[in-house]
């Protein structure tokens, strides 16, 4: 299915859109196709690119419910002999300007409720070592390092607490727990700072 170009205008749309009904709307799915002999099919959806303005937007969006709001899930396929498929969330580069931004956040709450939860996880192991969780801040030729901020919620009752455990081990060492200020070779080491909160009463 291909749409139309055009040497001084728009590029012709395609759309396809499934019917509503007052049972279960009706379904949309793109599969690409699957092999008994080699790898199977690539499926890609891809924004239009721009020689002279912006490149086109890529939203995936789940459908607003009255009870519930549709799930959205991103997945990596399964590998029975090998590695499981991997998942890679990247903003673009600029050129000559800067690069994108990547946000991941929840919800604010409404009316009522709390909001939702954000977990950041790996997987446990049976066998081997588990996956590592890095955050990590760019570094910079001629400028500042980025800043790793990690800021807990005020609240009208009990403020949120902030806890970094390291690993217990039932068979080796526990893992170890360090923080270290930056080095410098020209200028002062960064100072380290430990404070507990101020109250009103104590």
């Amino acid at each position: 299915v291909v749409s139309g170009s055009s040497a001084s205008g728009s590029g012709g749309d395609i759309v396809i859109s499934v019917g509503s009904g007052d049972g279960v709307g009706g379904s949309t799915s793109i599969t690409a196709g699957a092999s008994s002999a080699a790898d199977g099919g690539d499926a890609s959806m891809v924004a239009g690119s721009s020689s002279s303005g912006s490149g086109g937007a890529l939203s995936l969006e789940s459908g607003m419910g009255s009870t519930s709001g549709g799930a959205l899930s991103v997945t990596g396929g399964v590998g029975t002999s090998s590695l499981g498929g991997s998942i890679a969330l990247t903003s673009g580069s600029g050129t000559d300007t800067s690069s994108g931004s990547v946000t991941v956040s929840t919800a604010n709450a409404g009316t009522a409720g709390v909001s939702g939860a954000l977990s950041l996880s790996t997987g446990s192991s049976t066998s081997g070592d588990s996956g590592d969780v890095s955050v990590v801040s760019g570094s910079s030729a001629s400028g500042s390092g980025g800043d790793i901020v990690i800021s807990v919620g005020s609240g009208d009752g009990v403020g949120g607490s902030t806890s970094i455990t390291a690993g217990a081990s039932s068979a080796a060492d526990g893992g170890d727990a360090s923080m270290v200020a930056g080095s410098s070779s020209s200028g002062s080491g960064g100072a380290l700072s430990l404070e507990s909160g101020m109250g009103s009463t104590s």
